[in-house]
């Protein structure tokens, strides 16, 4: 148990100076977006970008894992729609938001530093995959689902799957796998000046990231429902896991390291977006605390997986 506490202590202690510094006023609030941005569209990136170029490409793609962790995602989705919408009697829209909140990991800014922690080798590709499956199936579906619902079209005058393919085409992260396959694929090498600089700006990418999360804390509070509060926390933190492991027996011949990494992505909190996303659908007050709760509970989730995984 020792082993596995200095797993996930660490991480939820960056989280916690995040909280404390944005708390006491060391982070200002309007720091936050640009500290975000600075993970989303430099650090990460950078980090994605230099470990898979020095990969053997066809270890990037493993259909079966991917596949997985699509049906888990679809699963809690659609499990946490129905759940909602007939045990508490929400509309189809405000469902579909719950939905997104049990399907969409924080693989980003939780998952891939607790990835950084368990392996004493980097796991890109299960990052990579997670990345591609989550902006390319789960997240679009649940959008789509939600304005279909609503009867729209289009989003922001223009049509609703121009809108969700250029979010696909333009994630940084994406742009950053598609780059680095084809830089491996072509042989092509960088200047050593400019791999030493992406490797320098790589190792940024984790703290920054916790960082954010914890200052991104700062304000929450247990607000709205509590039954649909509770159903996004339950569905995140306990459906989804149980649905992947279940389908995990399915697949005996997949590598214990991506069994592993698939789990850790399953299990920690939704995206740190999403009081934002769900705020659109006036749904902000929800969001906000089961991203609250989510996060916290998700300490003792964690480390209990990592018990058993580890």
């Amino acid at each position: 148990m020792e082993a596995v506490i200095n797993i996930t202590a660490p991480i939820f202690f960056l989280i916690l100076l995040g909280y404390l510094g944005g708390r006491l006023g060391f982070i200002p609030k309007e720091l936050l977006p640009g500290l975000s941005r600075f993970v989303l569209y430099f650090a990460l990136p950078a980090l994605v970008f230099t470990k898979i170029v020095s990969m053997d490409v066809g270890q990037l793609i493993h259909p079966q894992y991917m596949m997985l962790y699509a049906a888990g995602g679809m699963f809690a989705f659609v499990f946490t729609v129905l759940i909602s919408r007939f045990a508490f009697r929400e509309p189809w829209a405000i469902s579909g938001v719950h939905g997104l909140g049990g399907s969409m990991s924080n693989s980003a800014f939780v998952g891939f530093p607790i990835l950084l922690q368990v392996f004493d080798h980097p796991m890109m590709h299960a990052f990579a995959m997670v990345i591609m499956v989550e902006n390319v199936i789960l997240f679009p579906a649940g959008l789509i689902f939600i304005e279909a619902v609503l009867g729209k079209r289009s989003a922001n005058g223009k049509p609703l799957a121009f809108s969700v393919a250029k979010r696909i085409v333009t994630n940084p992260i994406i742009v950053a796998v598609f780059t680095g396959v084809a830089f491996a694929s072509l042989g092509i090498t960088l200047p050593a000046f400019i791999a030493q600089g992406l490797d320098v700006l790589a190792m940024g990418s984790a703290p920054a990231a916790l960082i954010v999360i914890g200052g991104s804390l700062v304000g929450l509070s247990i607000k709205g429902r509590i039954g649909p509060l509770s159903l996004v926390a339950l569905s995140k933190l306990i459906v989804f896991p149980l649905v992947v492991a279940s389908l995990l027996r399915l697949t005996p011949t997949m590598p214990n390291d991506l069994n592993i990494a698939i789990m850790i992505f399953a299990c920690v909190p939704m995206f740190s977006i999403y009081p934002i996303v769900g705020g659109q659908y006036g749904e902000q007050n929800v969001c906000a605390s089961s991203l609250l709760v989510t996060t916290v509970l998700s300490f003792f989730t964690l480390t209990a997986l990592l018990h058993f995984l580890v």
